[in-house]
């Protein structure tokens, strides 16, 4: 009997220790600790370090302030790569990514999205003397883009026979093309004009190729298996596009109150496929 129970107590605690851990809720972790760890990927005006203050600004840092505010909760900001964005969420350094990214079906195999808290066209962008006028005449030219990007593999699958060279960001591509080192590069719509704001007096002006690479939403990025984190953070999406908020953070950043006056096209919480 004894030796029995023995080899009873035996298999329970290798059962035990070969089963997973329990899994904890995010959303009440994030409460407990009392703050909510944004990771963020510096392009204007999305996230950017202000030049006199030298705290990192824009869009979606407001964006994580609004929603750790609803949390109940202090916002902290990571400036994160483009090209490692999803391992320092899955690798746990940060709680959420606010960092412009794109849905895919790749992407949503390895993270969760939120539904849609931006939309934006990628475009083909040219300088305006440029001999290339259409999107097609790109199939065997020199393109940059930022490493790490969506538009940067959708081009390369586009066109195989162009040369798609990748720099560590947007406005590094940006300026390759300004100076004539690739023939076209490859920017979000708002990105591209910002970008053309702040060149020199005197810089060559652009053109955006007609029609857009694709028009894609961003949400935020969350670690697989939290359905409660993903239903607040949609939710929370729902209400500010409901309280006018969503309009009033384009207005600030993107819209009327800004250089870009850009007209928003889209609606917060936009589910995205």
């Amino acid at each position: 009997m004894k030796r029995t129970v023995i080899r009873w107590l035996a298999a329970a605690f290798v059962a035990a220790a070969a089963a997973p851990p329990a899994h904890a809720d995010q959303l009440a972790d994030i409460k407990a600790k009392g703050t909510l760890t944004c990771g963020l990927t510096i392009v204007q005006p999305f996230a950017y370090t202000d030049p006199k203050s030298r705290e990192v600004i824009g869009y979606e840092v407001d964006l994580c302030g609004a929603l750790a505010a609803d949390l109940g909760v202090k916002a902290e900001y990571k400036v994160v790569a483009a090209d490692v964005r999803v391992p320092e969420l899955t690798q746990g350094r940060i709680d959420l990514l606010v960092a412009l990214m794109s849905y895919t079906k790749e992407r949503a195999e390895v993270i969760d999205f939120s539904n849609a808290y931006v939309e934006d066209g990628f475009y083909f962008i040219t300088l305006r003397d440029s001999d290339i006028k259409a999107v097609d005449e790109l199939s065997d030219k020199r393109i940059s883009a930022a490493k790490g990007s969506l538009y940067a593999t959708i081009a390369a699958r586009k066109f195989p026979n162009a040369q798609v060279i990748t720099f560590d960001d947007g406005p590094l591509a940006f300026l390759a093309m300004k100076q004539g080192k690739v023939d076209a590069t490859i920017q979000r719509s708002s990105a591209a004009v910002g970008l053309q704001l702040r060149s020199p007096a005197g810089s060559p002006d652009i053109r955006l190729l007609d029609p857009p690479l694709v028009v894609q939403g961003s949400g935020f990025g969350l670690r697989k298996g939290e359905p409660a984190l993903l239903a607040y953070l949609n939710g929370f999406l729902d209400k500010m596009e409901a309280a006018g908020n969503a309009q009033v953070l384009w207005d600030k950043w993107l819209g009327k109150d800004s250089p870009y006056k850009l007209e928003r096209k889209f609606k917060f919480g936009r589910k995205m496929t």
